[in-house]
């Protein structure tokens, strides 16, 4: 009945037109524009609704918010829905999928409820075009503030491996992990795999040629500048311009240790340009003393080694503090073989101070800790203690390293995690973190894993 009303007031609209127009032969066609045009909701009991931005995509029909509601939004009661219509819409329906399955008549007033998706059905003047919209509030079904990880990689190496070690070096699309292994048969030497840092589940086996067999210190390879470097148990520096041809290193010191690297990014300078450094622990003459490479690649000295300094099993990391580039280095053993439980920093590579309090022990000796920047903290995952055991705790530090906390219960390993140290870490841009490797004892075999990790939050 309705529509014949509609289709008698069209004609009566026509023919008023053509006897006013006389014997004008211009034709007029009404408009069939039936959208909806704006869209919003809003319910006393629940006051950020009101803020809620809505997206009307008029190609697919569908109302949206991008930006989801906080988790646990709950919307269990109706809501008052304000719409905007194209002036020629004639009629509006709705089905509520919560509390119906048919399409109802919708007097722009009566409030709705959106606890599950809401068609509405506009109807032209003309009583036959009609357009179809699915409006649905979004809300996060996760917890923000947890931390979900998963196995992103298995079965990369062939073979077992003993030590693992992965660098990444280039820039931009070029950006690639590259993955050096000691198989548990040493004397087959070193191999090499690498993916781009886009893709990580893709890996092409590499050669390599002119490492020492067995006496490379993997954990401690490093990328500066334009090229790999890595030192020998014999204190000897070798360099890779492409990570597969490698060669000693002219002119260099006796190495002890190779700390890491002094990053400086040319936006994150104060007065002047801060100089990158290639840092490590230099033999001199029997004596350990703090050196470090520049972009020349001219060795300087430092001060002396301090006591209870790391030498091996550390984690380090090269980050951003206070307009400054630092090199940060935690947990590992000093020159008499002791587990320390310290964390050290540098901005020069010339002289290195302790940050954790020698009172107050932040967390257990260990060795084959994990350290990356993440959610604007320093993330450092435990690794092998004095018992010999592996955790899987997280520590946080919010000051650069000075304290440290352990991460409550949103922010923790799975329990099909196996604890392990000695992993090489990495955060993509996505707010990724990657754990490569690790091993569960120190005389265990490298895990042939790659694990992926991500706070819910920072992929919103």
């Amino acid at each position: 009945m309705k529509n014949r009303i509609v289709l008698f007031i069209a004609g009566c609209c026509a023919l008023l037109l053509s006897s006013c127009l006389g014997s004008d032969d211009t034709q007029y066609e009404l408009s069939k524009d039936c959208q909806i045009l704006s869209f919003s909701l809003s319910n006393d009991s629940i006051p950020e609704l009101k803020n809620v931005v809505f997206t009307i995509d008029q190609v697919t029909g569908h109302i949206f918010n991008i930006d989801s509601m906080p988790y646990g939004t709950k919307l269990d009661e109706k809501v008052i829905c304000t719409v905007k219509l194209a002036s020629t819409v004639y009629t509006c329906q709705v089905m509520q999928e919560a509390i119906s399955d048919t399409l109802s008549y919708w007097n722009l007033e009566d409030s709705l409820d959106f606890s599950k998706p809401v068609k509405f059905v506009n109807t032209l003047w003309d009583g036959q075009t009609t357009k179809t919209y699915i409006a649905q509030v979004n809300i996060h079904q996760v917890l923000p503030d947890s931390m979900v990880w998963g196995i992103y990689k298995e079965g990369i190496a062939d073979g077992a491996v003993k030590e693992e070690k992965v660098v990444v070096f280039g820039e931009g699309n070029d950006e690639s992990y590259y993955m050096y292994t000691q198989s548990v048969n040493a004397s087959e030497g070193y191999q090499l795999y690498r993916s781009a840092v886009a893709d990580g589940k893709n890996w092409t086996k590499l050669t390599v040629s002119g490492l020492p067999v067995g006496e490379i210190r993997l954990s401690q390879m490093t990328a500066y500048e334009d090229a790999f470097y890595a030192v020998t148990t014999k204190g000897v520096l070798y360099s890779s311009a492409d990570g597969q041809t490698w060669s000693p290193v002219e002119n260099s010191p006796v190495i002890k240790a190779l700390l890491g690297t002094i990053d400086v990014d040319d936006d994150f300078t104060a007065a002047g340009k801060q100089p990158s450094a290639l840092s490590a622990v230099i033999d001199k003459d029997g004596t350990l003393v703090y050196g470090y490479m520049n972009e020349a690649k001219v060795w300087n000295e430092g001060t002396l080694l301090n006591e209870g300094f790391p030498l091996t099993g550390f984690g380090n990391l090269s980050y951003n503090s206070m307009f400054r580039a630092r090199l940060l280095v935690v947990a590992g053993r000093d020159k008499d073989n002791k587990l320390t439980n310290t964390a050290w920093a540098t901005d020069d590579g010339k002289v290195w101070a302790k940050l954790t309090d020698d009172e107050t022990a932040p967390f257990d000796k260990q060795e084959g800790v994990a350290v990356a920047e993440y959610d604007d903290k320093i993330f450092m995952l435990s690794g092998i203690n004095e018992a010999g055991k592996a955790s899987s705790d997280i520590y946080l530090s919010r000051d650069g390293g000075v304290n440290w906390s352990l991460s409550d219960s949103l922010v923790v390993m799975p329990q099909e995690f196996k604890a392990r140290g000695f992993s090489s870490i990495y955060v993509d841009q996505d707010n990724y973190m990657y754990l490569f490797g690790g091993k569960e004892t120190n005389s265990s075999n490298v895990l042939n894993q790659i694990w992926r990790g991500r706070i819910n939050r920072l992929g919103f």
